[in-house]
């Protein structure tokens, strides 16, 4: 059966969302896949998957953009039942708090009893040939957690 993989993004600038078709693209051959705007993700809907990966920037200095917000909140009413998921996106080093958006995210999928599967990659701004590599190394991951 053909795993079911959820690519859940934020994206100000259009970097997110490029990564989030990226990722698309690298699991499409193997998995079904379905990306959705996080403004338009339910997170009372995640257990539909096998897997989920989140993309988001970081929002100022640290902050969760405001359109996560509702998934975010939504996110400590769900018990995720060891559903596996990798939280990756950008953010800019002139910030004091550096991709704080993506910690924030995988410290509450975590507490949603879901299972990481790949270590969070935070991007500098737009990613560069290093930074396609990390994102490619995430998607491997994700895929080779669901043949386990």
């Amino acid at each position: 059966m053909t795993p079911s993989i959820q690519i859940i993004y934020a994206s100000q600038s259009g970097r997110n969302q490029a990564i989030a078709g990226h990722l698309q693209a690298q699991l499409a051959s193997q998995a079904q896949t379905l990306v959705t705007e996080v403004s338009q993700a339910d997170a009372f809907d995640l257990l539909a998957n096998d897997a989920v990966i989140v993309v988001s920037y970081t929002f100022h200095d640290g902050d969760l953009p405001d359109e996560a917000q509702d998934f975010f909140a939504d996110l400590k009413e769900v018990d995720l039942a060891r559903t596996k998921f990798a939280v990756l996106g950008s953010s800019s080093k002139k910030h004091i708090h550096f991709g704080r958006a993506v910690d924030y995210l995988t410290i509450q999928l975590n507490a949603s009893n879901g299972e990481q599967v790949a270590d969070s990659v935070k991007i500098d701004q737009d990613p560069d040939d290093a930074d396609w590599a990390r994102v490619d190394q995430l998607a491997k991951r994700v895929l080779a957690s669901l043949a386990e």
